[in-house]
């Protein structure tokens, strides 16, 4: 056995061609390098991978506390309704009640609206009459005024000359129903 290093005699290695040798060693420097670059992606996906199931596990921790007091909630809901709904389920029976009486009182005021109209036309009548007689009164009451004002002119001028005589009436100030 020979303790020779079959390297040592080249320094290329034995058999191997200097160009040859730095063709595979370029490769392998190539090989290498691309390597690295694949490493630095496959880490950084495993980060961005780990950072993103990190995220995923609070948010799915996070919705399920938020379903969980949503669900006593619901709960608490549920146990208020319940027990009000009964009340509610009474106060609605007692509205329908109400709501049939009042359709009774609507039939009935129904029935007496046509009484009514036909009061309220008779009124009508009634109220232009009492505007003609009304008319006619007037009329009358300024005929009498007319009158009374001649009256007044025709006697009043005699009468004066009377009143010198009137042993009552003694010359003093007129009533108070005469103007001043």
């Amino acid at each position: 056995m020979s303790t020779e290093d079959p390297y040592a005699r080249t320094s290329h290695g034995p058999g191997v061609d200097p160009p040859e040798y730095e063709r595979i060693a370029e490769e392998a420097d190539e090989a290498y390098l691309r390597a690295r670059r694949l490493e630095l992606v496959v880490y950084s996906a495993l980060t961005a991978f780990i950072i993103l199931a990190i995220y995923g596990f609070w948010l799915i921790t996070s919705l399920t506390n938020d379903v969980s007091r949503l669900t006593e909630e619901i709960s608490k809901m549920t146990r208020v309704v319940d027990r009000d709904l009964s009340v509610i389920a009474g106060h609605m029976s007692d509205v329908d009640e109400r709501m049939q009486q009042i359709a009774a009182s609507m039939e009935r005021v129904d029935s007496h609206v046509g009484t009514i109209s036909e009061d309220t036309a008779a009124m009508q009548l009634s109220i232009a009459s009492m505007t003609r007689d009304t008319e006619l009164m007037a009329a009358s009451t300024s005929g009498m005024q007319r009158d009374m004002w001649n009256l007044n002119r025709n006697v009043g001028g005699p009468m004066g000359t009377m009143n010198m005589f009137n042993p009552f009436q003694g010359g003093g100030p007129p009533g108070p129903w005469m103007p001043h």
